[in-house]
């Protein structure tokens, strides 16, 4: 695609009175919202590791901002997206949170990937697995396995470490 006397090349290309731009990759997307084309693209854990669920990667403007990744939200103003199909978006006391588990966790985990719950405490909001909460205060831990107590209204989160190592040299599924 040609604008504005430069040439820009990759997928989804879009354009505007006064500017062009690609993603990277064919799963990314671009989208013109507010006067602008805006590009994204998955990172390679995403696209190596598809959903069953068939998430598609997207951008929502709210208010001039604009958010892009998958299961976007917006809230009070504001937009956010998680990087992967495996997060989680929560909002509390007016504030939106988006987290998504580790790479090390969809790699080992796949399509399979456990969904991750958000827990608020009071203004306190966290997001993982196995979370735990006072009623002021939340922790989770960061990957399925992992555990958090509380005794004595003390938090010890532990996750154990990941001994998976992925070959990505092939290369992705077809979307």
């Amino acid at each position: 695609m040609f604008s504005q006397g430069r040439s820009v090349c990759g997928y989804q290309c879009k354009r505007t009175a006064t500017e062009a731009a690609c993603a990277r990759t064919p799963y990314g997307i671009c989208e013109v919202l507010v006067g602008g084309v805006h590009c994204w693209d998955p990172p390679l854990v995403a696209i190596q590791h598809p959903p069953a669920t068939g998430a598609k990667p997207e951008c929502k403007e709210t208010r001039g901002q604009v958010a892009c990744g998958y299961n976007c939200r917006q809230f009070n103003g504001e937009v956010a997206c998680n990087r992967t199909p495996y997060g989680v978006c929560s909002t509390n006391f007016n504030k939106l949170t988006c987290w998504d588990p580790p790479d090390a966790v969809i790699h080992q985990y796949g399509a399979q990937t456990p969904a991750p719950r958000c827990l608020n405490a009071s203004e306190a909001l966290a997001c993982g697995y196995d979370c735990k909460a006072t009623r002021t205060e939340v922790q989770c831990a960061s990957t399925p396995d992992g555990v958090c107590r509380l005794d004595n209204q003390r938090f010890s989160c532990f996750d154990p470490p990941s001994l998976l190592h992925c070959d990505h040299s092939a290369p992705p599924p077809r979307h």
